[in-house]
């Protein structure tokens, strides 16, 4: 049984109504479709948190999606868009959102009050906040990955959030009493879901067969759900689209919305023994050995930096074992693209392989496509990049014949991407055990760790840096150097 509790707010309602009106315009004046603007939306909508808004606000005001739109359009700049610039709507609405915190205050106060067991279900990165902020006994706060794994009989489920089918599937097939606390576009979108439900069991009462067995015509009385944000069911719609399998552990999207954003958002960290580059979203260590998120880093805080370099290829490896028939593929068509690289420098040399590619939409500078085809990078750095290459190397075919050839080198670098980001949270967890409790996990096993040898290594490569100074980096990620880009990249 699902009830919902709604978390009713009608100036939201009108911020996100205007965001896709001017979201749509965009899309039908200027052919812009604003990806990044619905991940980032979709994570808003999800937050708990307001320094996960204020990161996303930093990510927005940084984003350069839509002046790059208008400007290859045809020399447009948002002052052209007036009222209807969707940028400026989407800071509106995740200021409102910062400002007024409207899930938290009403998932905090059901949780805190309830008075049946229950078990709350949060992403990782929510985990401290939620058991910092909800002190009721009854309340069991637990990440999304352990849904399938605990023993939820006779107990209250509490969701925070709804994504689609996969989410429908899922919860429409639980036994239990689930709570959903979510907006009105969620709770629209999970009776689109199951709208789309009764019409497969409609189509099947329906049938000849059965008017034939009892005789009695079925009536469907059912009522449509009209007033779906555009932009959300957009989003939502990709999201059941992208690859499941390496996000079995069920959720945690954040990551996975803002790793599909081409644009990065850098912080440039100073401590007392580097300066460090780092993506506002990567992991790093407390001095306890919490995680947290780069973008809650704060002056004077102990911190340990995940080394990513040094377990990239071990994690690499763990993922071939696991599933060597996709990865398999995954590595054919690194070989593919890294091959082709090849040989176009080979026939045109560094100088006109890069003009010729520029020409063709290739996005980095000549210093990183130096490192094409070499080193430990598995794809290109764009999908704009790795088009440019097969336009240049495949002159005789069209686009169309293009987008038959990318597409699955595309999906066997999301399937690397995303799971990558599966295997390293979990290597995360296993690090973070160790740092705590001085225990090994299973990948650290399997890569032949012991406690000894792993306490040496977190002493050579995760000593603990004091933060000096954070601040944003707002040159183009192009002039870090290779090492750096790439670090940023794994």
């Amino acid at each position: 049984m699902i009830k919902f509790r709604n978390i009713s707010n009608n100036e939201l309602d009108n911020y996100i109504k205007r965001l896709d009106v001017r979201i749509s315009f965009i899309h039908s004046e200027f052919n812009i479709e604003l990806k990044s603007y619905e991940n980032i939306l979709r994570i808003a909508i999800n937050a708990i948190q307001n320094e996960t808004i204020e990161n996303l606000i930093e990510r927005v005001s940084m984003n350069r999606e839509l002046e790059k739109g208008l400007d290859n359009f045809g020399g447009y700049t948002v002052d052209y868009l007036g009222e209807n610039n969707p940028k400026v709507e989407l800071l509106k609405t995740l200021q409102y959102l910062k400002e007024n915190s409207p899930k938290q205050q009403v998932l905090l106060k059901y949780l805190n009050e309830i008075d049946k067991k229950t078990i709350a279900f949060f992403d990782n990165n929510d985990l401290d906040f939620a058991t910092k902020q909800i002190r009721n006994r009854k309340v069991d706060i637990l990440p999304f990955s352990e849904l399938k794994k605990v023993d939820t009989k006779k107990k209250v489920l509490v969701f925070h959030s709804f994504n689609g089918q996969r989410d429908f599937d899922l919860l429409y097939n639980l036994e239990n009493e689930i709570t959903l606390i979510i907006y009105k576009q969620e709770k629209n979108l999970y009776y689109k879901y199951l709208d789309q439900r009764k019409k497969q069991i409609e189509q099947e009462i329906k049938s000849n067969d059965r008017l034939l067995i009892c005789g009695i015509e079925y009536k469907e009385t059912r009522d449509n759900v009209t007033d779906i944000s555009t932009t959300i069911n957009g989003i939502v719609t990709r999201l059941d689209d992208l690859g499941n399998r390496a996000y079995e552990g069920y959720k945690n999207e954040c990551d996975l919305l803002l790793n599909e954003i081409e644009e990065k958002l850098i912080y440039k960290v100073q401590t007392d023994k580097a300066t460090l580059f780092l993506e506002s979203i990567d992991t790093i260590f407390s001095d306890k050995g919490e995680l947290m998120k780069c973008y809650k880093i704060k002056i004077g805080n102990k911190i340990r930096i995940y080394p990513k370099v040094l377990l990239a290829e071990n994690l690499y490896h763990v993922a071939v074992e696991t599933e060597p028939e996709i990865f398999g593929k995954v590595e054919e068509h690194s070989i593919y693209w890294k091959q082709l690289i090849t040989e176009l420098r080979n026939k045109f040399g560094d100088d006109l392989l890069y003009q010729n590619l520029r020409e063709k939409g290739l996005r980095i500078l000549p210093m990183t496509l130096s490192t094409y085809g070499k080193g430990y990078r598995k794809f290109p750095m764009f999908k704009n990049d790795l088009r440019a290459i097969l336009k240049l190397h495949y002159q005789d075919k069209s686009e169309n014949e293009i987008d038959v050839i990318i597409k699955p080198v595309l999906k066997s670098k999301t399937t690397y991407n995303s799971t990558m980001i599966v295997l390293g949270r979990g290597l995360k967890q296993e690090l973070r055990l160790f740092l705590k409790e001085m225990k090994i996990g299973e990948i650290l096993q399997k890569r032949n760790f012991n406690v000894n040898t792993l306490q040496t290594f977190v002493d050579e490569f995760m000593p603990i840096h004091t933060v000096i100074s954070k601040e944003l980096f707002s040159d183009s990620i192009e002039t870090l150097e290779e090492s750096t880009l790439q670090l940023i990249e794994l």
